[in-house]
């Protein structure tokens, strides 16, 4: 029987020893180059690619009496079929919304509160007959304080500031707030894995599979409503609406995930995509990712293909083994 709490994961990850020629079969990135253990150069090892069952699977999302009601059906990769059952009341959920993403008028506000601080100093170094150098330092202030106010703005609605000033979705900042939001879906599914006897790695294939396929894959616009997403929708919003493109997909994953606090989460962006990697033994053919020290089956939440963990994309591929601007963010 499988049995963890939701608190403290009580069963480890299975592990795979490795010998002779199934080292050979396993694809390694260790986030500089793509290399593979065994002897001498040789293709890359075939990513598996599943097509979405036909079956099985299914979402229904209604609202009844200010409640959004979602239920989905799919197929773990064992062929079970399972259910998850969600619900959220739509004032809630609106609320919510609003604690990510920001509006132009709410970038337009700071502006203007930097336009008057600047304005107020240099009245106020004119009425004091202050030099230019006390005048340049009053300023500098300003600039400093305006800056603090934009990041703490930005940091609040899920944003993060890259090299080059590039505003971006905070992805492990957005994992992190909502693991305790998620719990009612991470119970839903250990549910049927006690049912079913699952072991670990069965249940985390049973989260991959419902985000990969029960909910459809979207791209999500930079703008919506007048609201600045970074192209991502809140976990809350993806379980409620039932759709996402890759990084929405990956932070309602990990945020499910982490209910169990032994496993580990890295988000792995390259350009134009962005997927995962859970910390655990890699079994034979899985492709894994070296990251201080540790290894990491790499997952693909985008859909709608089918793979289960240690399968990725034959594009995804291709651009991890091209090392194209690699870029490993760790969720906890």
């Amino acid at each position: 029987m499988f049995s963890f709490s939701l608190l403290v994961m009580i069963c480890s990850f299975s592990v795979a020893v490795i010998l002779g020629s199934a080292w050979e079969e396993q694809v390694v990135y260790d986030g500089t180059a793509m290399l593979l253990y065994g002897a001498g150069p040789r293709e890359m090892a075939q990513a598996r690619v599943s097509k979405t069952p036909a079956t099985h699977v299914y979402q229904r999302i209604r609202e009844s009496d200010g409640l959004i009601i979602a239920d989905y059906g799919f197929l773990n990769f064992n062929n079970d079929p399972l259910t998850v059952a969600f619900s959220i009341n739509a004032r809630e959920l609106a609320a919510y919304n609003l604690e990510y993403g920001y509006t132009r008028g709410e970038k337009l506000a700071l502006d203007d509160w930097q336009k008057k601080a600047l304005e107020e100093a240099y009245q106020n170094a004119v009425k004091n007959h202050h030099g230019q150098e006390q005048l340049n330092r009053a300023g500098e202030r300003v600039t400093a304080e305006y800056k603090a106010k934009l990041t703490a703005l930005f940091h609040s609605r899920g944003f993060i500031t890259r090299e080059g000033n590039l505003l971006v979705a905070d992805i492990p900042e957005i994992v992190r707030r909502n693991v305790q939001k998620l719990r009612s879906v991470a119970i839903s599914i250990n549910k049927s894995g006690e049912r079913l006897d699952y072991d670990s790695d069965s249940v985390i294939s049973a989260a991959v599979s419902l985000v990969q396929t029960a909910l459809r894959y979207e791209n999500i616009p930079s703008e919506i409503a007048g609201r600045k997403t970074g192209g991502i929708l809140p976990p809350l919003e993806t379980i409620a609406s039932g759709r996402g493109d890759c990084d929405t997909k990956v932070a309602l994953l990990g945020s499910i995930l982490l209910n169990w606090n032994r496993i580990k989460i890295i988000g792995v962006g390259v350009p134009g995509h962005y997927l995962m990697g859970v910390m655990r033994n890699p079994a034979k053919g899985d492709v894994f990712m070296e990251y201080k020290g540790a290894r990491y089956v790499l997952i693909e939440p985008a859909g709608p293909g089918w793979l289960p963990p240690g399968s990725i994309d034959s594009k995804t591929a291709a651009l991890l083994n091209a090392n194209a601007n690699l870029r490993i963010e760790p969720f906890n």
